[in-house]
């Protein structure tokens, strides 16, 4: 059986040692090398080769995608486009781009300029225009109380006065009238009170109290 297999695969270490110039696999190549180690002449540089495809031009590209670098985009540095799927232009497309560029940079400024000089019109026109006055409006019922306001203690005392006078008098002649027969005087007063022409105003005066009083012309 051993023999057989012998026979069959052969034996290794029955075979002639390989010479030493073929085991660190020597050749007739010819490499030149400078004081700092750098290859001078005699080798390739071979670079190493990835999963991607490399060196790839398509659309008449004369360069890769991502050879060229503007905008933080990428994109062919023969037409500079960052349009992957573009076709090449060359040169013309590279001055199109820039007057393009250039005129939208114009556009801009000149935009810019209107909108500044019709900011510029406006803030004359405004300075030119004087403020209109505020009008001091007079504190009437429901109404927030002026900040300015000044109230005559004297007059506000009358005025409260007279309030309660008047409802006092009201009531008595509420009761006098389903109680007692009116006299001649007091039917005159009342004939005579509506002769005058008033005309009944209301007031706030930020003391939280409506007060009535007539103001007759």
């Amino acid at each position: 059986m051993k023999d057989t297999i012998m026979e069959k695969y052969g034996n290794a270490a029955t075979e002639e040692v390989l010479p030493k110039e073929l085991l660190l696999g020597q050749s007739e190549k010819q490499v030149e090398y400078d004081r700092a180690g750098r290859v001078v002449k005699g080798m390739e540089t071979s670079l190493p080769k990835s999963k991607y495809e490399e060196d790839v031009y398509i659309n008449n590209h004369t360069s890769v995608w991502g050879s060229w670098w503007k905008g933080h985009q990428w994109g062919y540095k023969c037409c500079k486009q960052t349009i992957r799927n573009s076709y090449c232009t060359g040169a013309a497309g590279i001055e199109a781009a820039e007057e393009a560029a250039d005129l939208m940079k114009a556009n801009i400024a000149r935009k810019a300029a209107s909108e500044f000089h019709s900011d510029w019109i406006f803030k004359i026109d405004d300075a030119e225009t004087p403020a209109p006055t505020e009008e001091k409006r007079l504190a009437t019922w429901g109404t927030d109380m002026p900040d300015d306001l000044v109230l005559d203690q004297k007059k506000l005392d009358d005025a409260l006065k007279k309030e309660d006078k008047r409802r006092k008098e009201e009531k008595d002649e509420r009761k006098r009238k389903y109680n007692v027969k009116w006299d001649d005087e007091n039917n005159e007063i009342i004939q005579e009170k509506k002769k005058i022409n008033c005309t009944l105003s209301h007031g706030y005066w930020g003391l939280g109290i409506g007060i009535e009083f007539f103001q007759c012309s």
